[in-house]
């Protein structure tokens, strides 16, 4: 099945947005180098596909256009690839951020964990 959304990912409905963001960066890591190379090869093509088209749409203007367009929807078009190569890692993510969250770290890069977030931190 080809996920176009998170919500669609029944393991995921539990979780808020950004959660679900986490959990699934989480499982992208997780992914053995063939699988990643193989979504990896998966967006080329179709990132290569969509600028072929572009060769068509008549009018430098135009073209600009759609080069924007493309360049600003390239998360939307490259998403279902990431996220239904990433399905069968979701569990192992799952138990990976709850136990983070057991600990106390809610999201990688929070506040959250005790550090220092600004000032003169030179490890002294």
């Amino acid at each position: 099945m080809i996920y176009f959304s998170s919500r669609k990912i029944e393991a995921l409905q539990a979780y808020s947005p950004t959660e679900r963001v986490a959990i699934i960066h989480r499982a992208t890591q997780m992914m053995p180098f063939e699988r990643k190379a193989f979504g990896n090869t998966l967006k080329v093509i179709i990132l290569v596909a969509l600028f072929w088209s572009v060769l068509y749409v008549p009018g430098t203007g135009w073209k600009l256009l759609a080069i924007l367009l493309l360049g600003l929807l390239y998360r939307v078009a490259v998403l279902p690839v990431n996220l239904t190569l990433a399905v069968p890692f979701i569990p192992q993510a799952i138990a990976k951020h709850e136990a983070s969250k057991a600990a106390g770290r809610d999201e990688p890069g929070s506040d959250s964990g005790g550090h220092d977030s600004g000032g003169d931190n030179q490890g002294h």
